[in-house]
């Protein structure tokens, strides 16, 4: 089986429910009670990793800057998988974007710099985004799982790699989202199953990765989330939300350069780099505060996976 990238589950909004709305400005209560404050910036520390401080312990994976490196190391193995595009929805001219789960920002600030002609909003909990942006991007903190109070009707709905555990509940992501969409737009969602496989069977079976899954699935269903996006759930779940011809991509990413194709090869190359070091901020929370464990125990087992990771005639992926 050829190596792609990842589950992009795709859906649209019946474009007959309403008319256009021309309405492009920007919910000034929404601004004035989310926007910047100095609590935000006050990092909660713990095992040396920093996590954000709005909505203080809901998210298990840190914000500092080992964090930071790996998702734009992880973007550039996505966007190198998807040759070079920033999304799959049919849509030629988006005006409105908005990036749930923004993360850096830097979707947000490769998409507002290739379509000048789009406002693209981007969101997430911690404000980690750079403040020298493209003029057509604005960054916001929000928690996702609360009332979305936009007042524009957005084009295209995007996430990627939010996963289960920075959405606790998809149901709640669909209707918000409905609520704010253009009529005929339409949402992405880019992210991980969680799950580490192999085609091949050249993953063990008794190995440190699939012991790590078994017991990190564990320790985030102690924190009321989980790791696994399964695509024909969602895909429920949008149409449940209203949202019409649903449809999911399905795609692999190598973890490591075993492909023959030399685009995945570096796409699996870059992902094997920020999987190394970013296993750690993965865990960390999750295995000491979710199944107590401590940080030595834990950094046995993390040494172990990334012996596995590096082994050439293991073939492992990740669906998306």
């Amino acid at each position: 089986m050829a190596t792609g990238l990842e589950n992009v589950d795709l859906a649209a909004r019946d474009s007959q429910d309403d008319a256009f709305s021309d309405d492009s400005g920007y919910d000034e209560g929404y601004l004035s009670t989310e926007s910047v404050a100095s609590s935000i910036f006050q990092y909660e520390e713990e095992n040396g990793r920093t996590y954000h401080a709005f909505r203080r312990g809901k998210y298990v994976i840190p914000n500092d800057d080992r964090e930071q490196q790996r998702m734009d190391i992880h973007y550039h193995s996505i966007r190198l998988t998807l040759e070079e595009k920033h999304y799959i929805a049919p849509i030629r001219r988006p005006r409105m974007i908005l990036d749930v789960g923004t993360g850096t920002g830097i979707w947000a600030i490769d998409i507002a710099d290739d379509n000048p002609h789009s406002q693209v909003i981007g969101t997430d909990l911690s404000p980690i985004q750079p403040t020298a942006v493209p003029p057509n991007l604005e960054f916001q903190v929000m928690d996702a799982d609360e009332t979305w109070t936009f007042n524009q009707q957005f084009d295209l709905v995007h996430t990627r790699l939010m996963n289960g555990f920075s959405i606790k509940s998809w149901d709640f992501f669909y209707e918000q989202a409905f609520k704010v969409m253009q009529p005929g737009g339409w949402v992405e969602n880019q992210e991980f199953d969680l799950n580490f496989t192999s085609d091949d069977g050249s993953m063990p079976a008794d190995g440190a990765v699939q012991r790590w899954q078994k017991l990190w699935e564990q320790g985030i269903n102690n924190f009321g989330l989980t790791g696994r996006c399964r695509p024909e759930v969602m895909k429920e779940k949008m149409e449940a939300a209203g949202f019409v011809n649903t449809a999911i991509r399905s795609y692999k990413i190598p973890v490591g350069p075993w492909p023959k194709d030399k685009r995945l090869r570096q796409a699996g190359l870059l992902f094997l780099v920020g999987l190394l070091d970013g296993i750690s901020g993965l865990s960390v929370r999750t295995f000491t505060q979710g199944l107590g464990w401590n940080v030595e125990e834990l950094e046995v087992l993390l040494m172990e996976i990334r012996t596995e990771w590096k082994q050439k005639r293991i073939h492992t992926y990740l669906p998306l």
